[in-house]
């Protein structure tokens, strides 16, 4: 039952892998349909998979929905949260939903209150996991059970101000698109916290929150915790046992220091990369873009925030486009259900991994935009598949 008393509305899905249940509260401030499609992961581990229909990474999505979503969140978190406060998004699906709903509480404790404008808060810093290992101080490493690549790493941030806030937060805020067992973000909390025994407060923020845990959570780790999300609920999942597991490509990497491919201004350092001078020169050509044309700009891997940010600037300028944004991944998904398309093709962090482009036929599109960070391009077979051009944005 939820608070109010009111049955939860239960949604029962059928897929290829087994019978996925979820039970939605009624408290819920978003609807199951606007949020979430499904499908299913090539993944023993886990045989289902939650298709975002706001993040813009398995399905494009308009980049004024995903800022919806982003606002969404951050409204729901107090501007007055006890400080320094340090926001983590996961890799890597959740880095541009983690520094997107990092910005816009940033900018939201700013807003006038009782008819006074306030200061905004800059007592706090964004970072987000990575699976690429980089010179600089690692501060922590941490398991993701569920996922195809379960090693997650973090490291200190470069500026004085970020390493101060990394080492002395009073709250800790983890993101990710969803939240269903709690696992992953427990074993970083547990982590972090060796780091930082003077932790008052964790919140956890998720578009969708179907954890069943969070007592147990809260008696684990000490403190206080706190849930954020657009729809919460409870998930439970039922393997068919006729199913047959597909294979499951190789996803790890090689583990190389990925430091000369990478951004100079990277959030995994907690840096902010949308000051790079590039993202404008970007925007100034495709303020260019004819009239009525759709454009699709794709992020690559964990590098999304500054294709996303591209993408809104361009549809905030240019209205009469019809913009959209996506990224691609190395999680390997079935074509089915939410799934409708996949192109395969060697990621560009030069691991030799296959890497994946979902629901983005060829022709689909007027222009698409590839943008990478560093020396990462893409591949240029996926370039070719889709027509696509290549800038780098950081």
């Amino acid at each position: 039952m939820t608070a109010a008393g009111t049955p939860p509305t239960v949604t029962r899905i059928r897929l290829p892998s087994g019978e996925l249940s979820i039970d939605v509260r009624s408290d819920s401030a978003w609807k199951l349909d606007d949020l979430l499609g499904f499908g299913v992961r090539r993944n023993p581990k886990r045989g289902y998979l939650l298709v975002s229909k706001v993040l813009g990474k398995h399905v494009p999505v308009s980049p004024l929905n995903i800022r919806a979503a982003h606002r969404a969140l951050a409204e729901q978190i107090a501007s007055d949260l006890p400080g320094p406060v340090l926001f983590i998004g996961l890799a890597e699906t959740a880095t541009a939903l983690g520094e997107g709903v990092a910005r816009e509480w940033g900018a939201q404790t700013g807003k006038t209150q009782a008819g006074k404008t306030q200061a905004e808060r800059t007592d706090f810093t964004f970072l987000h996991t990575t699976r690429y290992r980089q010179r600089g101080e690692l501060a922590l490493g941490f398991q993701e059970p569920h996922s195809h690549a379960s090693g997650h790493l973090v490291y200190r941030p470069a500026g004085e101000a970020g390493q101060r806030h990394f080492a002395h937060a009073r709250t800790l805020v983890l993101i990710d698109d969803e939240l269903s067992t709690g696992t992953t973000l427990e074993n970083l909390a547990h982590e972090y916290m060796t780091l930082n025994p003077h932790l008052k407060r964790l919140l956890l923020v998720s578009l969708t929150d179907l954890c069943p845990r969070h007592g147990e959570l809260q008696a684990a780790l000490g403190l206080p915790v706190q849930s954020v999300s657009l729809l919460h609920g409870h998930l439970s999942f039922a393997p068919d046992p006729a199913y047959d597991l597909p294979a499951l490509p190789p996803v790890s990497g090689n583990g190389g220091d990925k430091t000369p491919l990478l951004a100079a201004l990277s959030a995994r350092s907690g840096q902010d990369a949308t000051r790079s001078p590039l993202l404008d020169a970007a925007l100034e050509r495709l303020l260019q873009t004819e009239a009525g044309q759709s454009v699709l700009i794709l992020g690559t891997g964990e590098f999304q925030y500054p294709p996303y940010l591209l993408a809104l600037r361009l549809q905030l300028a240019r209205p009469d486009l019809k913009v959209f944004n996506s990224a691609t991944t190395r999680s390997p998904v079935l074509v089915w259900g939410q799934i409708g398309h996949a192109l395969t093709f060697t990621d560009n962090y030069r691991d030799g991994i296959p890497n994946f482009v979902y629901n983005v036929a060829p022709g689909g599109y007027d222009q698409v935009w590839t943008g990478y960070e560093g020396q990462a391009a893409p591949d240029p077979r996926l370039l070719e598949l889709l027509g696509a051009r290549s800038v780098q944005l950081a």
